[in-house]
């Protein structure tokens, strides 16, 4: 039969068949002790399995499932094979829930007695080897999966290919011990080791997990430790340099998630590189592609969203039978955070929306309760971005201090359960005394968005000063949301800011200023939730990937090579959510209303007339493409145009240019992880992105002009000054123990003889901190563009004068306004030598080293250079 499923982290299985199963006693859950051989070279996996399942399930059999290229050696006690029946499965938090393109063949078997001391145990082998499903699932923002894989490339096992005994959706714990190949490491969750001594991998859960990961491969191991947590990287292919950034990492996310949330909940945490582009988080250890770990923007983004599913997810298991929270709260916590770090968080929240204005069509919309993983751009839409939204605005309600707090205790609470969003509710209304169920509620249990206008019925002079009277209205066509929505009145001394809560379709509104409003604006940071309106937001290239239906226009004039190619990119695109229909520009006198459309080719008939003659900021010639304030060259790149379509405000036309030829493959990969754009270059076959850009918006529903009509001709509106907001957590600077060390111990060895001053140690410290100071790019602050600032004290150990240096190293300001300012950072690296000025009584003529003294003081003030050099300083 042929399973619908998907990889997962935390996974969980839903059987609409039911299994026998045991239930734990004494144990408070079913554990597995599992002894497994692997032979890459044939793709075989044995197993013994000694399974505690606790007690007898009174006096129906006990059932389990296993993959059918499994064949069972021998248990205890006996197991009969029983007919499967029919049933759907899912599996967890990081799964694409697509359909594999091979049938994964399952038995079901039922124990002939229940074991005595609920002890069973069960040896089989097999070859495992799904291979890899279509790269077509790119475009749906999925990974290529697999039911499992043993081979010499590497080993991958999940739940989902059934390679362990499936007893049914309970938490387990294992322990395991791997034979491997010389030179694998494989790695599992929790903690223990890829490779002992004796060559095996070992590894104990730690805590309860919802199933069990076996992953590795020829690897070259990096680790470093971070504080409690032992930070490791497991790479193909020796790279010192990208295995530093990832320890670092890993040390700043987990020390500021420990900080936020509670204590990082196991010894060790890995990233491991793949043999295949996935981009997993499990229990412990994230698994990312190889091209994945090596994108820059990866460190910042996806890696701290893999670190946070362990606090969410796989340690707080998600209850996915009533939708799943993890996703958006990871998202909001990591990939979120980070942005707002950066004082970017106004942008990432309209990005948001805005992807779900532009893939979630009605019939694509569900509600969040109904959210198992993302399988396509709606499903991330919806289950990230709606529920992260939903995090903003529960965060904006309850307060920084108080968001902080109830997820922290959510985290104490549920840490090694199951929980819900009703979970999350309670925990909120416990901590707070509040009610919430008219946030949570529509939340959850309503699909649809609000979509906001403000209207302004009055403008007055009051004997207080004036007063505006308006209304928000709610123009969707399903029922009415309950929101706080932020509302700005800018006056001729500034911008208030007050919090209406909706009560219907049309909520009216009074507001009071002191002197004279220029302008009123609803929602003036994207904070709420909404399907915001076209004028709030550029065309982009995930509004045309967001239709239903669109058109493709291909030129009639290209080449045959040219319009095979063009025609191969669009139809690449096709899903069952995404229709193209291809025509040629020669047969079609002019844009349909309905659809948006993709006008292909330089040469394209229509290309001219909608991008060439009245687009602002589009400027053509023969030679080269004028894109805002860019200009690229045709040669050797390809160009992507959006514009609002000209006869339908809520369509888009793209005009995409590909050059060379073997830059069509790539577009096609590439252009769906663009969609905020509203233009962009390539260069090269690769290709590799080298503009990127939106235009302008100049109009929103949500703006009032109250300013006399004859004032706002050619005078534009005063920026709206809103109050500078806080991250809800800073990402603490992180310095390396080992190079700590490193330093102490240099500066304090026995060759530089306790750097005294006037003596060849002191030299040498200094000619070391040099190094340092260059390594990590500060420019020379000494004399004559040198690090040294030489300088003679009156009097050295045999009382004349002695000539010695201070090294500076200067790193400017951030900001224009900070380049010129000054802070001094300072630590002495002279110490007492053999005892000068002050020797320790007993010590004289001794070496002091000063280990504990200045050396330390000078080993953090380098690591604090390249941290504040880096730019990862709070």
């Amino acid at each position: 039969m042929r399973v619908s499923r998907s990889l997962a982290c935390g996974a969980f299985f839903v059987l609409s068949v039911g299994l026998v199963l045991a239930q734990p006693v004494g144990a408070e859950y079913i554990t597995h002790q599992m002894d497994i051989a692997l032979d890459p070279a044939e793709g075989g996996i044995t197993v013994t399995d000694r399974i505690q399942l606790g007690s007898a399930p009174g006096d129906e059999p006990v059932e389990f499932l296993l993959s059918s290229v499994l064949e069972i050696e021998s248990t205890n006690p006996p197991v009969e094979q029983v007919p499967l029946g029919e049933f759907d499965g899912f599996f967890g938090i990081n799964g694409a829930s697509i359909e594999l393109g091979t049938d994964l063949e399952l038995a079901r078997y039922r124990l002939a007695s229940f074991p005595e001391g609920g002890v069973m145990t069960i040896s089989y082998r097999g070859k495992v080897d799904f291979g890899l499903s279509a790269q077509k699932e790119e475009y749906t923002r999925g990974f290529r999966e697999t039911a499992g894989i043993v081979g010499e490339e590497g080993v991958y096992l999940a739940a989902s290919g059934f390679w362990y005994p499936y007893l049914g959706e309970e938490l387990i714990e294992f322990e395991l011990a791997v034979e491997q190949p010389a030179g694998w490491h494989v790695i599992s969750q929790g903690n223990g080791t890829s490779r002992g001594e004796d060559g095996r991998a070992v590894w104990s859960s730690g805590g309860p997990m919802d199933e069990i990961y076996l992953v590795g491969g020829p690897l070259v191991v990096y680790s470093e430790s971070a504080g409690a947590v032992e930070a490791q990287v497991y790479l193909h292919e020796a790279d010192d340099a990208l295995a530093e950034k990832y320890l670092k990492a890993t040390a700043q996310y987990v020390e500021m998630y420990r900080e936020l949330i509670g204590p990082y909940p196991y010894e060790k945490f890995a990233l491991v590189e793949n043999f295949w582009e996935t981009g997993y988080g499990m229990p412990s250890f994230t698994l990312l592609g190889p091209q994945i770990i090596r994108f820059p923007f990866i460190l910042n983004s996806s890696y701290p969203h893999e670190i946070l599913h362990n606090w969410w997810g796989n340690s707080v298991f998600v209850d996915y039978a009533t939708g799943n929270w993890c996703e958006g709260l990871t998202a909001y916590m990591a990939d979120y955070l980070i942005q707002e770090q950066r004082g970017k968080g106004e942008a990432y929240r309209r990005a948001t929306m805005q992807k779900y204005r532009n893939h979630v069509k009605e019939s694509r919309d569900f509600p969040l309760k109904e959210f198992r993983s993302r399988h396509s751009a709606a499903t991330e839409a919806v289950g990230y971005g709606k529920t992260l939204m939903g995090f903003h605005m529960l965060r904006l309600h309850v307060g920084d201090e108080a968001f902080r707090r109830t997820t922290a205790r959510f985290y104490r609470d549920f840490r090694n359960q199951r929980a819900s969003f009703r979970d999350l509710q309670a925990t909120f209304e416990n901590e707070t005394g509040e009610d919430l169920a008219w946030f949570f509620d529509p939340w959850v249990e309503r699909p649809g968005a609000a979509a906001l206008e403000i209207e302004v019925r009055e403008v007055r002079e009051s004997a207080g000063g004036f007063v505006v009277s308006a209304s928000l209205v709610q123009t969707q066509s399903i029922e009415f949301f309950e929101l706080e929505v932020p509302v700005a009145l800018l006056t001729e001394s500034g911008t208030e800011v007050t919090v209406i809560r909706t009560t219907g379709t049309q909520t009216p509104f009074t507001l009071e200023a002191a002197s004279r409003p220029l302008a009123i604006q609803a929602d003036p940071e994207f904070d709420v939730f909404r399907l915001l309106d076209s004028r709030e937001i550029p065309p982009s290239i995930g509004q045309i990937f967001g239709e239903p239906q669109i058109l493709a226009v291909l030129p009639s004039t290209a080449g045959e090579a040219a319009l095979k190619a063009y025609r191969d990119l669009a139809e690449g695109w096709q899903s069952d959510s995404h229709s193209i229909e291809v025509v040629m520009d020669s047969d079609l006198g002019s844009l349909p209303a309905d659809r948006s459309a993709w006008i292909m080719g330089r040469e394209n008939l229509l290309a001219e007339r909608l991008f060439a003659a009245d687009l602002a900021g589009v400027e053509v010639t023969s030679a080269q493409l004028g894109l805002g304030d860019e200009a690229v060259p045709w040669a050797d790149h390809s160009m992507v145009i959006v514009r609002r379509h000209p006869a339908t405000l809520d369509k888009a036309v793209g005009w995409l240019v590909a050059e060379p030829e073997a830059a069509f493959a790539g577009l096609g990969r590439k252009l769906p992880h663009y969609g905020k754009y509203s233009y962009l270059a390539f260069e090269g076959g690769e290709p590799t992105n080298v503009v990127k850009g939106q235009w302008p918006t100049t109009d929103s529903p949500l703006l009032v002009d109250l300013r006399p009509e004859g004032e706002r001709q050619g005078t534009a509106l005063p920026a709206m000054q809103l109050a500078e907001r806080q991250a809800l957590a800073d990402l603490p600077p992180v310095f390396s123990q080992a190079r700590l060390m490193e330093h102490v111990e240099f500066l304090a060895s026995p060759d530089l003889e306790g750097r005294g001053v006037g003596t060849a140690g002191l030299d040498k410290a200094a000619e070391y901190l040099v190094q340092q100071f260059e390594q990590a790019g500060l420019e020379p602050g000494g004399d004559d563009g040198t690090y040294l600032q030489r300088l003679t004290m009156k009097e050295g150990p045999d009382g004349s004068p002695v000539d010695v240096a201070n090294v500076i190293g200067v790193l400017r300001g951030a900001r224009d306004d900070w380049k010129d300012q000054v802070v001094i950072v300072g630590a002495h690296i002279d110490h007492l030598g053999r005892g000068w000025p002050d020797v320790h009584s007993g010590d004289e003529g001794k070496i002091h080293p000063g280990a504990d003294d200045n050396a330390s003081g000078v080993a953090v003030l380098v690591e604090l250079a390249k941290v504040l050099a880096e730019g990862e300083a709070p």
